[in-house]
């Protein structure tokens, strides 16, 4: 809700500043037209910094949260055997794949040796 009037109060400030400018461009009030652009380059100056201002903090706040998660989920620390023992795996599996393929070829080279 408070961004939703911040945004419609920034719209109103920025349609009266331009108004003014228009107004005063008309009127040949040049005074007038500086005055209702430096107001306007001033405001969006100062949103500017802001929004600086603010990525700045959020980025020093997500690094701090970051640095404060617990990554081992209470778990201990993997020992050597447990990545032995994950390495052995993951080779036994690899294995596997290669003699099912190897035999898949194989069979196929009989099939295509009987078919002539």
């Amino acid at each position: 809700m408070r961004s939703s009037k911040l945004l419609l109060g920034g719209a109103a400030v920025a349609g009266v500043t331009t108004a003014l400018a228009v107004v005063g461009a008309v009127l040949t009030w040049w005074w007038l037209v500086v005055l209702a652009g430096s107001a306007l380059l001033s405001a969006v100056l100062l949103v500017a910094l802001d929004t600086d201002r603010r990525v700045r903090e959020l980025r020093s706040f997500v690094r701090s949260e970051i640095a404060a998660v617990d990554t081992t989920g209470g778990r201990a620390a993997p020992t050597t055997d447990d990545l032995v023992g994950t390495v052995r795996a993951l080779q036994a599996q690899y294995t596997g794949r290669l003699d099912r393929l190897q035999d898949t070829v194989e069979a196929t080279l009989r099939r295509l040796d009987e078919r002539g």
